[in-house]
């Protein structure tokens, strides 16, 4: 393949990587009669200019994916049976779907996302994968500082007690701040390559917090502090030397220690995080999502058909006594699981977070791999910001994108790229060499 033309399929992969970050829901949006944008970015939903843009960007990555890899798609779906379950269930629940139609659609939407994934798994090495990362998100925060400077009715919030949060190009401020603080792992993982930026790495570092600070996405914050600490005292092998496997189990005696602390201290907590009680009435929407939550605990109500209109409608609408004010998600990513999914779902995600766990520790044990440490702190800050939010199992969303790329570009290639095509050697054949080499 030419030089020009890996220079075109990297610019595919970073469009699609800021279409991931919401980064054109106002335009698409405004094709489809929809000047806001709305919510997430759907393939699924009535918008035709968001419908095509995304068929056209996942149809590109099926069309790469026979064109260069065909013979290697079975072998890594092979390897990745698990996520294969995740997504065979998540089609199947569209049978008992409460709306089978829109259930279907974005089923598929997750389908062809996983797509996608396995396309970035297969064509690029983890490190080439977090550079694009990078180079996406770059693009996100510099063109949302441009919208919040010379059009702030685009770039702020306007409206309530959000008025003047930074929602950069995302359409709304929990979205830029969670792909901000997403920003502030990639570049710190970066830092000891080969990355175009490394010699300013500390700048972007703080021009990614900046915005992150702005956006005033508290769960984001909590998230990545957590995070950036896990990945200091955990993953990192440079800056402490001790073996990971015990690293690991301190990080585990600090978890419990904090798990045993917080409560006495949570007040506190919330005021340094701008909360109260009620985590901006979290705690009303979960308690009446779980009731009715119970009368599918099994198999759920199927994939994204819960948080639908005529379904779950009156454990939202009525909270706010008015119909004028729909919420698209409980706000808490182990709930919708379990209530779109049931404790089947959940039981799914389980066994896919201790697969990626145990990925991570085989590739730091093998070598030290950056996109690795960045995995690892990945997986710390979906653990966290789920709570409050939701990103588990969400198609066409830069955060579980990149989770699932990771899960599947970890067990397919170790090695750096071999003579630019990004092709890497397969784990197995790595590994035992890669051993041999670590320290």
């Amino acid at each position: 393949m030419t030089s020009s033309a890996r220079l075109w399929e990297r610019l595919y992969v970073i469009l699609t990587f800021v279409t991931a970050c919401r980064g054109f829901d106002t335009l698409l949006g405004a094709l489809g009669g929809s000047p806001g944008g709305g919510g997430p970015t759907e393939l699924s939903e009535s918008s035709p200019g968001r419908f095509a843009w995304l068929a056209a960007l996942y149809g590109i990555a099926l069309l790469l994916l026979l064109v260069h890899h065909r013979r290697d798609i079975m072998r890594l779906l092979s390897q990745n049976k698990l996520l294969v379950l995740v997504v065979a269930y998540i089609l199947l629940s569209t049978i008992w779907a409460f709306d089978q139609s829109a259930s279907l659609r974005r089923a598929l939407a997750f389908s062809l996302t996983v797509a996608f994934c396995a396309y970035l798994a297969l064509r690029y090495t983890p490190t080439e994968l977090l550079k694009l990362a990078a180079w996406a998100l770059l693009v996100v925060a510099v063109a949302s500082v441009i919208a919040v400077i010379f059009f702030p009715e685009y770039g702020r919030e306007e409206f309530g007690r959000k008025m003047g949060w930074w929602r950069g190009i995302s359409s709304i401020n929990t979205a830029f701040g969670r792909f901000m603080a997403l920003g502030i792992l990639v570049i710190w993982c970066l830092r000891r390559t080969d990355w175009k930026l490394q010699r300013f790495d500390f700048l972007v570092l703080g021009f990614f917090a900046l915005c992150t600070y702005q956006a005033n996405a508290a769960t984001s914050i909590a998230s990545v502090f957590a995070a950036f600490v896990s990945i200091i005292t955990i993953w990192s092998k440079s800056l402490f030397k001790v073996e990971l496997p015990p690293k690991v189990l301190i990080g585990v005696f600090f978890a419990l220690i904090a798990l045993i602390t917080v409560p006495f201290y949570f007040s506190d907590v919330l005021v340094v995080l701008g909360r109260d009680a009620t985590l901006t009435n979290r705690i009303f929407i979960w308690q009446a999502a779980f009731e009715q939550g119970w009368r599918n605990p099994i198999l759920g109500v199927g994939y994204e058909s819960f948080w639908i209109e005529g379904n779950a409608a009156a454990a939202y609408y009525n909270m706010f006594g008015s119909g004028s004010t729909p919420i698209g998600n409980g706000h808490n990513g182990y709930l919708d699981v379990w209530l779109e999914l049931g404790f089947v779902g959940l039981t799914l995600l389980v066994l896919l977070l201790l697969q990626a766990v145990t990925r991570v520790i085989r590739s730091l044990t093998a070598g030290d791999e950056p996109f690795a440490e960045f995995y690892g702190g990945l997986l710390v800050f979906i653990l966290i910001y789920s709570v409050a939010e939701k990103v588990i199992f969400v198609h066409s969303e830069f955060t579980w994108m990149m989770f699932m790329a990771g899960l599947m570009a970890l067990r397919w290639r170790l090695a750096p790229a071999t003579q630019g095509e990004g092709v890497g050697r397969n784990w197995e054949a790595a590994l035992p060499q890669a051993s041999q080499r670590a320290p």
